[in-house]
């Protein structure tokens, strides 16, 4: 993917402004290295369509798609999803009221930063077949299970991930207040950083209200379109209205002015911090720990930048290539004609009409060997 190189001065001005944010936490491995990544990722292809959206939609809450969308039924069928909503929390108002450290919804952004990078490798919006390929050839398991050297690995062979992943990263917890602390200071960092539009507001521009942008430099956040949930759970109590909607409810627009700063549901950047904390989460639970310590931190930042600067169009083609071959899920026979149609990775029986284009009864069969045996 293209980048958009920034001037070197450029470059040593964000490096020294992050490091002077994290300057306690200087002697962690590998933090320089993640700190050169957020700077190149700022001056990516992808942030740079980040930000164009970000232009677009001022002061609005919007969400940012890529092309069609499975439905709720499909996205149930994904084995991963389906073992995670049965094994993590989903709150009723979240994050509000998160009842873990990592909650479902912070393992289902998995999935949307999956269909950003995919409609970035591809350079267009995603149709319906490639949500299928990219939801169903387990890319999800592979990412989970090698983190940041998911591309490369060379038989991309599979361990299947079972509900007590699920229990042991529902159970995880800080290593220290100070783990936590890093956390959170290096989300702001990166948020200051990669999202600050107005570039060098902080000096010049702190007593005014309009940055040279045009937009406020107190909530870079708010600029970014978010992700849309699975469920719409997260959106009973936050119903966006018009201001001059005579059914405005008083609570809803505190609601809203409040979580607008840290919802993911709401805002981008704290999208993206819920999907680092899961990938930390990972790294955990791979390594054998209850605790999410500063490494599990690091190696979730580069996970990420990986996957959103990494071409994954081949990777996905291999793995869905692969799954078609060698997992049989079924066919569709016609009574009639004797026509039949192999099903595909995630499709059932129920998705498709139960007449054939000849008029007659499409029929279920786990195999077809005695439509041949019939033939012959």
């Amino acid at each position: 993917m293209p980048n958009f190189k920034s001037p070197p001065i450029i470059e040593e001005y964000f490096k020294k402004r992050i490091k002077s944010s994290l300057r306690e936490f200087k002697d962690i491995n590998d933090l320089n290295e993640v700190i050169n990544q957020i700077i190149d990722f700022k001056y990516s292809h992808v942030c740079k369509g980040l930000s164009k959206n970000a232009i677009a939609s001022k002061w609005q809450y919007n969400t940012l798609r890529f092309g069609e969308k499975l439905q709720k039924k499909e996205i149930m069928n994904v084995r991963l999803i389906k073992i995670a909503s049965q094994n993590l929390n989903d709150p009723l108002i979240y994050p509000i009221y998160k009842k873990d450290l990592i909650n479902f919804p912070d393992f289902y952004f998995l999935y949307k930063f999956l269909e950003l990078s995919y409609c970035s490798s591809l350079g267009r919006r995603l149709k319906k077949i490639d949500l299928k390929k990219l939801y169903f050839c387990r890319i999800d398991e592979i990412i989970i299970q090698n983190m940041n050297y998911f591309d490369e690995i060379e038989n991309y062979e599979i361990f299947e991930i079972d509900e007590e992943f699920f229990i042991k990263l529902k159970s995880l917890k800080w290593e220290t207040k100070n783990t936590e602390t890093f956390f959170l200071k290096l989300n702001n960092a990166k948020t200051d950083i990669i999202y600050d539009l107005s570039e060098f507001s902080d000096d010049e521009y702190l007593s005014s209200r309009d940055s040279p942008s045009g937009h406020n430099p107190y909530a870079p956040s708010r600029l970014i379109p978010t992700f849309p949930p699975l469920t719409k759970k997260a959106f009973l109590s936050y119903t966006i209205i018009p201001i001059g909607s005579r059914s405005v409810n008083p609570i809803n627009l505190v609601a809203i002015f409040f979580m607008a700063y840290d919802n993911p549901y709401l805002n981008f950047p704290a999208t993206e911090n819920t999907f680092i904390l899961f990938l930390a989460g990972c790294s955990a639970v791979n390594d054998g720990h209850s605790e999410i310590d500063e490494n599990d931190v690091i190696k979730a930042y580069k996970t990420y930048y990986k996957l959103l600067t990494t071409d994954i169009s081949k990777l996905v083609d291999k793995l869905w290539e692969a799954k078609s071959e060698n997992e049989n899920n079924g066919y569709l026979v016609c009574q009639k004609c004797n026509s039949y149609y192999k099903l595909q990775p995630g499709e059932a029986p129920e998705d498709f009409d139960s007449k054939c284009e000849c008029g007659g009864e499409l029929e279920y069969s786990e195999n077809i060997d005695w439509l041949f045996k019939n033939e012959s």
